[in-house]
């Protein structure tokens, strides 16, 4: 099977092919985050559906990884009284859409060699942990801030999995490391990382803007003018200095209007913002974000 084939025939910014190994070094972090409430309402209970493969597809032996780069910038996009900014994942058409193409495609490519192959797709939404597999593939590492790390395509990069039944694939050590760099640390708005490599998920910005019901003050803080996602802590990451734009864009859009969003039903919400993969919470929580940003700005001017 020529993985470089199959990367280029379905579009594929990287693509590598590992064993369906259990991800048992992730457990004991997985178990600590639920254990000291860090775990996030969006993530799944069980710690076993999270980490082996076999869970999702009975029989598994070998998983697809692809990488699909997002939208970014080499700065954030300025702030905009009665504008909320946008992170460069949801920029442009939500990443969700044109990798799980790019897998289907694969899938396909794959049932003209192996007929009777069984598989299971996932793009984010299903409950293996997608970076636990990508390190796997020694084409990066997780870093400190949680991101995988790609080698060439820096840390914009969503990750989505084909496991399959098919024997093969094989795994690398990871290609480099944060080493003592600790400018994300620093430079994260909600205190989310720890120098050493401790993560507070409920700490960050990102989750912040997803985040169901009314906000804390600190939590308001943090948000600032957001209305969707954070880059902070790959924007000051040394390893997205000078990556390639492997990238599409299509109609990129770095911050919304706040009076636009207040005067969207369900549907227009959906119709105008659906292609953005930061829509998926849906209008009402943009509407929230809109209303704490609107105040974010009046209080600036006090």
């Amino acid at each position: 099977m020529e993985i470089e084939a199959m990367k280029r025939a379905a579009g594929f910014h990287d693509l590598a092919w590992v064993p369906a190994r259990r991800l048992d070094g992730v457990a004991s972090i997985l178990r600590r985050r639920a254990e000291s409430g860090e775990r996030l309402p969006i993530e799944p209970e069980g710690i076993d559906a999270r980490i082996d493969p076999r869970c999702s597809l009975a029989g598994a032996h070998s998983v697809f990884v692809a990488f699909e780069q997002t939208p970014f910038s080499a700065k954030e996009p300025k702030s905009v009284e009665g504008y909320g900014r946008l992170a460069g994942i949801s920029r442009d058409v939500d990443y969700h859409i044109l990798l799980s193409r790019k897998i289907e495609k694969l899938e396909a490519l794959l049932k003209l060699e192996y007929p009777e192959v069984k598989t299971y797709r996932q793009v984010d939404t299903g409950p293996l942990y997608e970076r636990g597999f990508a390190a796997l593939t020694g084409r990066g590492y997780i870093g400190r801030n949680g991101s995988f790390i790609h080698e060439r395509l820096g840390s914009y990069v969503a990750i989505g999995l084909l496991v399959t039944d098919i024997e093969g694939g094989e795994t690398a050590h990871p290609s480099d490391s944060c080493g003592t760099c600790d400018a994300c640390v620093r430079a994260c708005p909600g205190r989310a990382i720890e120098e050493s490599g401790k993560l507070y998920p409920t700490r960050c910005r990102s989750w912040i803007t997803q985040k169901r019901g009314e906000l804390t003050e600190e939590e308001r803080r943090i948000m600032a003018d957001w209305i969707y996602g954070c880059d902070v802590c790959q924007t000051v990451c040394p390893k997205n200095e000078n990556i390639p734009r492997a990238f599409e864009v299509c109609d990129p859009t770095e911050r919304i209007d706040l009076d636009a969003i207040e005067g969207e039903s369900n549907r227009s919400f959906k119709r105008h913002y659906g292609h953005l993969s930061g829509s998926w919470r849906g209008a009402k929580q943009w509407k929230k974000n809109a209303r704490y940003i609107r105040a974010y700005f009046r209080d600036r001017k006090r």
